[in-house]
């Protein structure tokens, strides 16, 4: 059984002529009397009562007309639905990112997803790259932004961007005032950090173990918000990425210095779920999230060279 078949069926049902039905379905006389006797055997009766003046249906046969209707209908509906959300995408897509780079990312991911997509719904949830690696291992997100230190147990991972870690001070502190500073003068300092395994965590214990510097962490916490608030007041300092202290930067409530001798680069992937089909909902989000995302600021594209300076 097929919805050729049926619809040839409707046809005949309607025009009480196996010839003009053909003649609709575009196929030979013989094709459709053979069509309807195999879907007559299929279903065990017989659909037409046939005569020389054309064809009567039968009870079943008038029984099956409803039925056919219906299941014509939702396959052509089914079609045209497809066509519909492939056109202008729909549904929930979940996104999974880290605090670190999600603002403003997630702001103009948001402006820009209102404007082209309005039948798209986003949920967006912050964590750790540990937190959004198994999320996305267990089907409960669409869309992962993580660090090099989770894609690699990622499906579909493609490199967003790249962006350099600064240390952060308190708004006029002389350290985060200058321009730059190098890596070893940053022993001892009371640093305020996120707990391993935090990407900038790790990228500064192994650079410091490396260069024989002894860090000073005075305090673990795994709110970036908790942790700027806690530098804002002069109760350390911080090393993050400049996308986590733009606004607070801009805003005179931190300042920043480039850690050099080594610079230090930490490198952004995107993955996206294998698990969940989402009607083209989830692949247009993505396509927004790579383009908008070299528009954070302090941010480069993973292939290119990072700039000398922090200026842009």
């Amino acid at each position: 059984m097929d919805f050729e078949t049926l619809k040839l069926f409707l046809h005949i049902a309607s025009t009480g002529s196996f010839s003009r039905a053909a003649l609709l379905s575009d196929v030979t006389q013989s094709t459709a009397s053979k069509r309807i006797l195999s879907l007559e055997l299929a279903l065990g009766h017989r659909l037409f009562d046939r005569n020389g003046r054309g064809a009567r249906l039968t009870e079943p046969g008038r029984q099956l007309v409803g039925l056919a209707e219906t299941m014509v209908g939702d396959a052509e509906n089914l079609r045209d639905t497809l066509h519909t959300q492939l056109l202008q995408p729909q549904g929930l897509v979940r996104i999974g990112i880290q605090a670190s780079i999600a603002w403003p990312l997630v702001m103009r991911l948001h402006t820009q997803v209102r404007r082209q997509f309005p039948l798209v719904r986003m949920q967006v949830s912050e964590g750790p790259t540990r937190t959004i690696v198994e999320a996305m291992q267990d089907g409960r997100i669409d869309i992962a932004v993580v660090s090099e230190w989770g894609q690699e147990q990622l499906p579909q991972v493609q490199p967003l961007f790249t962006s350099r870690l600064l240390l952060v001070g308190a708004a006029n502190d002389p350290l985060t005032s200058r321009a730059s500073i190098p890596l070893a003068k940053m022993a001892g300092l009371p640093l305020i950090l996120s707990p391993i395994p935090n990407g900038p965590r790790v990228m500064l214990e192994e650079s410091s173990r490396i260069a024989g510097i002894s860090l000073n962490v005075v305090l673990e916490a795994h709110s970036i918000h908790m942790i700027k608030r806690m530098v804002r007041e002069g109760a350390g300092y911080t090393v993050t990425l400049k996308a986590s202290v733009f606004e607070e930067v801009q805003q005179g409530c931190l300042s920043v210095a480039q850690i050099k001798s080594p610079s230090l680069e930490q490198k952004f992937f995107m993955s996206v779920t294998n698990l969940r089909k989402s009607s083209g909902a989830t692949a247009a989000v993505a396509r927004l999230m790579r383009e908008l995302s070299l528009e954070v600021p302090g941010v480069r594209a993973v292939c290119e060279m990072l700039p000398n300076d922090l200026a842009s």
